[in-house]
């Protein structure tokens, strides 16, 4: 579905299109769609530069950040704005991977405008001081490297820690929004083609890529609940510090009395809850960090099923060709996608189980500080209190002691909760059942001779 609103061509959510090049950058293959948002032919296309569809008032910075990470191995994502042959602008979201001996580029139209448009403002920006510096006689490369500077300072200041960081932030997002939409792999009676074969493959993965995002919404509600009690943390650790600190300020002067035996296993068990406390930020950005990274990494296994599926679909319609070589390429990309995906979602599961067992830990010292402080209050109570060094106030201890014991630690109810909660959170990924069904597109693209 496409339209033309002043001089930019839109297009709609269900049109995905892909291109794949060597490793400098020259197209080997397209689809229908990048043909008709482009204007230009496939025989145009092919062996021809990607620049062909660059547009000037593209910052150079952002194509220089986006190879860093390419070279580097990594994928990227970024908003780009194209000019087609025939003079009207489009713009994409693009989602670049390394494969074996190029790279593949899958576009979306761009959807997440909370993001967009404070990225077109910062192009503009950029483009703008690359211009000027242009004029002052600097070389293109020279441009380009200025303009990356600017981008990873625009970047920083909207609070992305590099390209890799954005991109984290704004393909899952960008999915999600093209799911919502409706775009999901088409659905076609199924057939002994081998492209039937594929397609239907794409569906399954399409499902477990589905329960895994799912199962990613349970790991961030639990880092949601965590932020949330995070805030009441140096408030519960000053207090057990606190209560850790006054048993060892009076005792009893009773010589055969409990309190010294008792101060001794609230200071310890008042200090194994606050180390654990101490950690727990940690824990928390360890916990977002690799929610980050498999919801990121699921998302880009998701985008290249989708497109997979569609291609396989036009292909049985009748409306794309030359299917071989653009899935076994599209294949390639699924698998490079589950390399670092199942270890982050092992990563995944075995944070939130270290996590419930740390919550578990802090849960039951904090409620093992408690009847014993109360037993130690009551005993110098009832014997009296006698200060351990000079200048301590024995009265205003036991009476900041007795205020303390009343309030005790009623966080520990929630943190209970959340540690339940961390034991129920599954994160899994059938890796060789995945395997299995890209071999099943491997062996269905033999059959077609690709």
């Amino acid at each position: 579905m496409e339209y033309v609103d002043g001089n930019e061509r839109r297009f709609g959510a269900e049109d995905l299109f892909f291109s794949t090049t060597d490793a400098k950058g020259v197209i080997r293959r397209t689809n229908r769609v990048f043909n008709s948002l482009s204007r230009y032919s496939s025989e145009e296309l092919v062996g021809a530069p990607h620049n062909i569809i660059r547009h000037d008032d593209m910052p150079a910075g952002a194509f220089r950040l986006m190879w860093d990470e390419l070279e580097a191995g990594r994928p990227a994502c970024v908003y780009v704005l194209n000019r087609a042959k025939d003079g009207l602008d489009y713009w994409v979201f693009a989602t670049v991977v390394p494969l074996a001996d190029g790279y593949l580029s899958v576009r979306v139209r761009p959807s997440n405008h909370a993001l967009f448009t404070p990225v077109r403002e910062m192009y503009a920006r950029v483009r703008a001081a690359e211009r000027e510096y242009a004029d002052q006689g600097h070389s293109r490369r020279e441009v380009a490297d200025r303009g990356a500077t600017l981008m990873s300072e625009e970047l920083s200041q909207a609070q992305f820690r590099g390209l890799y960081s954005f991109a984290r932030a704004a393909l899952p997002r960008e999915l999600a929004l093209l799911v919502v939409e409706g775009v999901r792999v088409p659905r076609r009676t199924e057939s002994d083609s081998p492209m039937s074969t594929i397609l239907s493959a794409m569906a399954v993965i399409e499902r477990d890529t589905d329960e895994l995002i799912y199962q990613l919404n349970e790991y961030q509600d639990l880092i949601n609940g965590l932020g949330a009690w995070a805030t009441s943390v140096r408030s519960v650790i000053d207090r057990a510090n606190r209560v850790g600190a006054l048993v060892g300020e009076v005792t009893s002067p009773d010589q055969d009395s409990s309190v010294p035996t008792v101060s001794e296993r609230v200071r310890e068990r008042s200090a194994q809850a606050v180390e654990v406390l101490q950690q727990l930020n940690s824990s928390l950005v360890a916990l977002y960090e690799v929610a980050s990274e498999v919801r990121f990494r699921s998302s880009m296994m998701r985008l290249h099923t989708l497109m997979t599926g569609i291609f396989a679909a036009a292909v049985l319609d009748e409306t794309e060709v030359d299917s071989a070589d653009a899935i076994s390429d599209l294949a390639e990309a699924l698998l490079v996608d589950l390399e670092p995906l199942a270890p982050s979602c092992q990563n995944a599961a075995d944070l939130a189980e270290r996590l419930d067992a740390d919550l578990r830990s802090v849960v039951s010292n904090l409620d093992r500080v408690k009847r014993p402080f109360q037993r130690w209050i009551r005993a110098l109570q009832d014997e009296g209190a006698q200060a351990l060094a000079e200048g301590v106030d024995a009265a205003a201890v036991l009476q900041e002691a007795v205020e303390l014991g009343e309030q005790g630690f009623p966080e520990t109810a929630s943190l209970a909760e959340l540690a339940a909660k961390a034991r129920g959170v599954v994160v899994t990924l059938d890796e060789p059942l995945i395997r299995e069904r890209v071999s099943t597109v491997r062996q269905a693209l033999a059959q077609m001779g690709g």
